[in-house]
């Protein structure tokens, strides 16, 4: 595993962050200035930082880029909670 110095930090080159600056995210999503990426998020098509937080989640970003590119399946769009109430009113139809 190889060590690379970015911004006076060690990082390891084998392991990309999860956790994103805005700029990273930016970058990552193809938008060409921040004013897009903020754009971008405004419109719901990539979420915002994560809560408490000035970073970004990559997984989240594929995520909400897979569902604004129809690339999700049916059961990937749904969330959490809306995958717990469809197993729940299933288990009730029974």
């Amino acid at each position: 595993m190889s060590v690379r110095e970015e911004n006076g930090k060690r990082r390891f080159a084998s392991v990309p962050p999860r956790g994103i600056s805005k700029d990273e995210a930016a970058e990552y999503c193809g938008c060409e200035t921040k004013a897009a990426f903020d754009t971008w998020v405004h419109k719901g098509i990539v979420p915002g930082p994560i809560p408490g937080t000035n970073r970004w989640d990559r997984k989240a970003i594929d995520f909400a880029l897979d569902r604004a590119s129809n690339l999700a399946t049916e059961a990937d769009k749904r969330n959490p909670l809306e995958e717990w109430l469809a197993a729940q009113a299933g288990r009730r139809s029974k």
